[in-house]
């Protein structure tokens, strides 16, 4: 009974974390906005690739969310535009091919990307931009990209 209780009250607070970051119109129009460059740019990588890549946000992932201060759709742009520069050699677009979805989330364990069952996991640390990779030191989204795929 007690873990019934816990679950639904996880639940709650899960959903309430949630909402927050699309509650008011600023933050609507934010997210709309952030949705509609995204598809711009996965769509040229669509073109470039002959992909069927969709681009989202994971809005559950984002503590807060103001469109005025946050950083992360820079980021999450640069990332999903390198996927082009991927598709000058036959290797490259055939990895990019596979990628069915692209997530954008918020993080606070480092940047990077990762790749699982088909979507690929950008995620973006407002705090420590540097690109991180499966071996130390920096990378850059097209470095990092070409280690997961």
């Amino acid at each position: 009974m007690n873990k019934l209780l816990v679950v639904s009250i996880i639940a709650i607070g899960l959903n309430a974390v949630a909402s927050d970051v699309e509650k008011t119109v600023q933050q609507k129009n934010g997210w709309a906005t952030y949705q509609s460059e995204i598809d711009r740019k996965v769509g040229a990588v669509n073109q470039k690739c002959a992909s069927k890549i969709r681009a989202s946000y994971d809005k559950s992932t984002y503590p807060s969310f103001d469109p005025i201060q946050d950083r992360t759709q820079a980021a999450c742009q640069a990332a999903v535009g390198t996927l082009e520069n991927l598709c000058v050699s036959d290797a490259g677009k055939q990895a990019v091919q596979k990628i069915k979805t692209s997530s954008c989330q918020f993080s606070t364990s480092g940047t990077g990307v990762a790749l699982k069952e088909g979507t690929l996991i950008i995620r973006i640390d407002p705090k420590n931009s540097s690109i991180t990779g499966k071996k130390a030191g920096s990378y850059s989204w097209k470095s990092a990209l070409e280690e997961v795929l």
